[in-house]
């Protein structure tokens, strides 16, 4: 049972490795993207569009819009007041694979689900926060505010992306095989293919205008259901599309998640320069850093995908209106988060071709790792370990013989550590080092400040010190937690067997700083911040060799060789860490720390008169400020970094 809780722990906490999202737009920036497209089409095809719209709206549930394109999918209400938020269109390919996983799914949190007003209302408060952003810190901030705000409110929203590799592309062939739009698209479409962005675009967008034919040719009482479906379809297709887009999501697929993580993070905030299918210069961004040229550029090709969605509904477009088949009501039914392939199912010759006309406009991907290829990145993700040194100083008071007065106390630490890092997790600002470390401690002779009413009198000379110079070894131990300090070495293999999905919940609202974020890392153009009490804890047990010795000084003028142990428990409570260095597997750290420790009242004895217990010296306590700089190396160098690292 022992070993079961152990490995159940163990995986609890891989999970979150395995879970990293690696998302290419936020909620905000899709919606803005399909809003962007609308406005520019023309007026009969978005009239076209329109009346779609009003068809579902006939039958659908309570929290559509009215309109296909309506303010109140754009919430500024305080939170908690969902009266006046409802779910337009745009929304479809903002909830479409980050909160639902199919048409189903993806129909049940836009019409009547309330934590899809939840999500929205989230969704627009994030937009502010970028919106407000001062510097690249502060955006950095608002991006892991915003996912951990949408993970309250959707327990699953950092882990559906986790089982597969369906938000990002296909690496493209060699150059030397001068691969062409269609073949791509063939290949990527192939049964034997990973899942992935464009295939999934390519067969949803053509069960959407497979079903806005048949809406043009259905009597009025089969349209409201005909327009729910198409409209959900395309809502889905076009989440991949935008996807495709990102920079994160064109710059590779291939490694395993700290390295696609890390990749996907470096060209969303950075951006990067491919060329379109067409053969024309694209350059984007991604995750939070949507500029207003990536939301045009991204907005025109969207917009060729619902002007052929618009001609599918008004006959232009020549698709067939016969009834769907089976293959593709198994496809609207599929759960896309857990397959490995997408099903097979017969091309239909005008919307592959409507589809290649919109994907012209799009990048091509980059090489995979045996062709040529962007430099590769890796999220502060994984195993590592590491040596750490500090200093650390501030007064101390209390044991020793004195019952007043303070003294200057200074620590100097070195030592080794070994953990697993997922600090890259969600975003560079997190919060989930669990690590154990060993360090050899060592404290120069304490001398009194003050020490009015002590036996003997201030002691202010080396040799006699009020606490004698001394070393020890220290065992350190950090670990995030949800409520309670250490609490998930018992929550994480409970929740794990009882519910792998809160499980998860609980673990990343852990790493974001626990259940009420009081503990979130604070991101400035300065550096982070954090309130930390209990997520580290050191011992240090002093004398554990040889016993420490102090000299007594009693009232009665006679001294006394006093041997002893005492054991030392240290909280740090702030912790301020400058701007840090990562690269690939080094990562390069200092921490300034404000916190406190208590040595407990030791196990002291006479050795001159036959080991008889002593209890003067008592409890002390120290407040400290401290210096500590890290370095940790991650295990597993990567043949996929472009470095060699």
């Amino acid at each position: 049972m022992r070993e079961l809780r152990r490995a159940a722990s163990v995986t609890v906490l891989a999970g979150l490795l395995w879970a990293a999202p690696a998302r290419a737009w936020m909620w905000c920036e899709h919606r803005d993207i399909a809003v962007t497209a609308i406005q520019g089409l023309p007026p009969a095809e978005r009239a076209q569009l329109e009346a779609l719209w009003a068809s579902l709206k006939k039958e659908a549930g309570p929290q559509l819009c009215p309109t296909l394109v309506n303010p109140g999918a754009a919430p500024r209400s305080a939170f908690g007041d969902w009266s006046g938020i409802c779910l337009d269109f745009p929304s479809y390919p903002a909830m479409g694979g980050d909160h639902a996983c199919s048409t189903g799914e993806l129909r049940a949190v836009t019409e009547s689900e309330e934590w899809g007003l939840r999500v929205t209302w989230v969704a627009e408060w994030s937009k502010r926060r970028f919106a407000e952003a001062p510097n690249q810190a502060a955006r950095i901030d608002a991006w892991n505010k915003s996912h951990l705000a949408m993970q309250s409110v959707d327990p699953r929203y950092l882990t559906r992306a986790s089982s597969n590799n369906a938000h990002f592309l296909e690496p493209r062939e060699h150059v030397s095989a001068s691969e062409t739009l269609e073949a791509y698209a063939k290949r990527a479409l192939a049964p034997d293919a990973a899942i992935n962005a464009t295939a999934i675009y390519v067969q949803y967008h053509a069960i959407a205008l497979r079903l806005a034919a048949q809406w043009r040719l259905a009597p009025e009482a089969a349209r409201p259901d005909l327009a729910r479906r198409a409209l959900l379809a395309e809502g889905i297709a076009l989440h991949f599309l935008q996807d495709s887009l990102s920079a994160g999501h064109y710059a590779a697929t291939w490694g395993d998640a700290a390295w696609q993580k890390g990749t996907h993070d470096l060209y969303c905030v950075q951006g990067l320069t491919s060329k379109t299918w067409g053969g024309d210069l694209f350059a984007s961004h991604g995750d939070a850093h949507m500029t207003g040229h990536d939301q045009a550029v991204a907005g025109a090709v969207i917009g060729r995908s619902l002007s052929q969605l618009a001609g599918a509904a008004s006959g232009t477009v020549a698709v067939s209106g016969e009834p769907s088949t089976k293959a593709e009501r198994e496809l609207e039914e599929l759960n896309f988060c857990s397959v490995q392939t997408l099903p097979a199912m017969p091309a239909n010759p005008v919307a592959f071709s409507a589809a290649l006309v919109t994907l012209r406009d799009s990048p091509i991907p980059s090489g995979d790792q045996d062709d040529i290829h962007p430099p590769r990145a890796r999220a502060d993700i994984g195993f590592f370990g590491g040596v750490v040194a500090g200093i650390g100083a501030g007064p101390a008071w209390g044991g020793f013989d004195t019952s007043a007065g303070w003294r200057f106390r200074s620590e100097l630490e070195v030592g080794a550590r070994f953990g697993y890092g997922l600090q890259g997790v969600v975003t560079t600002n997190m919060d989930g080092q669990l690590w154990a470390q060993a360090s050899f401690v060592s404290d120069p002779a304490q001398l009194d400040a003050s020490c009015p009413g002590c036996p003997g009198g201030a002691r202010s000379n080396q040799a006699l010190p009020r606490v004698p110079a001394r070393s020890a070894l220290k065992l350190v131990f950090r670990m995030p937690y949800y409520v309670l300090p250490f609490d998930l070495i018992l929550l994480g293999p409970v929740l794990f067997l009882a519910s792998p999905v809160a499980a998860q919940d609980v673990v990343f609202r852990a790493s974001g700083g626990g259940l009420w974020t009081l503990q979130r890392p604070i991101s400035t153009s300065l550096g982070t911040f954090q309130f930390m009490a209990g997520r580290e804890v050191g011992f240090a047990l002093w004398g554990a060799g040889d016993p420490n010795q102090f000299v007594a000084t009693p009232a009665d003028g006679q001294t006394l060789l006093v041997d002893f142990r005492q054991l030392e428990l240290d909280f740090p409570v702030f912790e301020y860490a400058p701007p840090r260095a990562f690269a690939t597997t080094l990562a390069l750290a200092a921490q300034v720390q404000l916190g406190f420790s208590v040595q407990l009242a030791p196990t002291a004895w006479l050795p001159q008169q036959n080991n008889a217990p002593y209890s003067g010296l008592g409890a002390s306590w120290f407040v400290y400020l401290r210096l500590r700089l890290d370095a940790r190396k991650y295990f597993g160098g990567s043949p996929e970094d472009a470095w060699g690292n």
